[in-house]
């Protein structure tokens, strides 16, 4: 029996495959995608204490309360993502398929003075990746694409408990697919050819919880919080070699308790104003294991580390139907240099954002604009990708809402 492979592939393979999300090609904060629709985007610091569309089932479903009729909305993520790396005198590479989209949907349904309900089918967490296949990474054995999708299917009841009080718990139905492709190097000894493709599709489910709160202050002022629970999936496929031998592979990946709190205040009439902050516990993920029906049980670290958003967001109604957005956050990656792979392209940034929406008696249409702020980052050549990263991201979401 095949026991091992190339020293690389096996632990970082499945590391890089596991411990990213699909679709946005870089985003801070690991694996989790942008915001969901165009009202949070556009305000991208600052969309909690006021959220009043369907999609607040996802951003605060305490909320749910505001919204006075039955709402149904959908929502389009479109972006551009380019990873860009150089080490110097050694390589430089472009990640190839730059463009990536996001849909989603939502749906806030009153009951009665007291009850609402609402649904929400997103994608919490994501991301794509794909280099070339006779560049530097896949030349050493480190994985050269991937993409990882975690569906959400979030039902959730929000009850106002007072007249300046209103809660919400919801159930999340997860759905997780991976994909990832690598080489495999000195196998020949075993009957594998040096340079043939392993492909690795494995899926996996879970459940998890969220509830929030909000209160009404005096003056116009709001505050709410929100938690999102932890949960795991366990991912079971198969990794198949590209002249037909396969075998079947799992490993366990923890997803992050996020924990967000908002403050609120209308400054004017047609102004509004909201500063939010959030906390991550990525320190879940600290170890992946690996079990491969060919290649044994592996473990390696990942070591991630919990992160902080914050973020400040403004609402100007100017007039009747028309509503700009602006906002900005800064985001923590929890990835330490020493577990940096081809596929987690992540670091430090700021996002300044932009957005306008139209509303009338039963539609209302959005559009919203974000932009990545990165430095670059340097990884110590200590790691097999060392060298310098850069990124540039680019994000437009539209959004379409009908009132019954």
């Amino acid at each position: 029996m095949i026991r091992k492979r190339h020293a690389t592939s096996q632990p970082i393979m499945l590391i890089a495959i596991l411990s990213v999300g699909t679709l946005a090609q870089v985003h801070a904060q690991g694996f989790r995608n942008p915001p969901e629709g165009a009202r949070a985007i556009g305000a991208f610091g600052g969309y909690m204490t006021f959220a009043e569309d369907a999609h607040t089932v996802i951003h605060n479903p305490a909320n749910l309360m505001d919204v006075e009729q039955q709402t149904f909305q959908l929502n389009m993520l479109l972006g551009y993502g380019r990873n860009t790396f150089n080490r110097e005198g050694i390589a430089q590479q472009k990640t190839r398929s730059p463009a990536f989209a996001i849909p989603g949907i939502s749906a806030a349904i009153p009951i009665d003075e007291r009850f609402a309900m609402g649904f929400a089918i997103h994608v919490p967490y994501g991301r794509s990746v794909e280099w070339e296949r006779d560049g530097y990474f896949a030349s050493r054995g480190l994985p050269y694409a991937g993409s990882m999708t975690v569906i959400d299917a979030a039902p959730v009841l929000a009850v106002r408990l007072h007249q300046n009080l209103s809660a919400a718990v919801g159930l999340n139905f997860y759905n997780g697919v991976v994909e990832q492709d690598t080489l495999i190097f000195g196998q020949e000894t075993v009957g594998i050819p040096d340079g043939t493709r392993s492909r690795l599709d494995a899926d996996g489910r879970a459940v998890g919880w969220n509830a929030a709160i909000t209160v009404q202050l005096p003056h116009q002022q709001r505050v709410a919080a929100s938690i999102r629970s932890p949960f795991s999936i366990n991912f079971e496929g198969d990794n198949e070699l590209e002249f037909g031998i396969s075998s079947s592979a799992s490993a366990r990946i923890q997803y992050p308790t996020i924990v967000r709190i908002g403050y609120g205040i209308a400054l004017t009439d047609q102004l509004l104003a909201e500063i939010n902050a959030e906390w991550l516990e990525f320190s879940r993920y600290e170890t992946l294991t690996i079990r491969d029906q060919l290649f044994g049980t592996e473990e390696s670290p990942v070591q991630q580390q919990d992160t902080w958003t914050a973020g400040i967001g403004l609402q100007w109604n100017f007039h009747p139907q028309w509503t700009a957005r602006a906002g900005y956050k800064y985001l923590e990656n929890p990835t330490p240099d020493e577990t940096y792979t081809p596929l987690t392209p992540d670091e430090d940034q700021g996002v300044i954002s932009a957005g306008i929406g139209y509303s009338q008696e039963r539609h209302y249409f959005d559009v919203g604009y974000a932009y990545g702020i990165f430095s670059g980052r340097e990884i110590p050549d200590t790691n097999p990708a060392g060298g310098k990263h850069d990124y540039n991201v680019h994000l437009v979401s539209l959004s379409y809402g009908f009132r019954l």
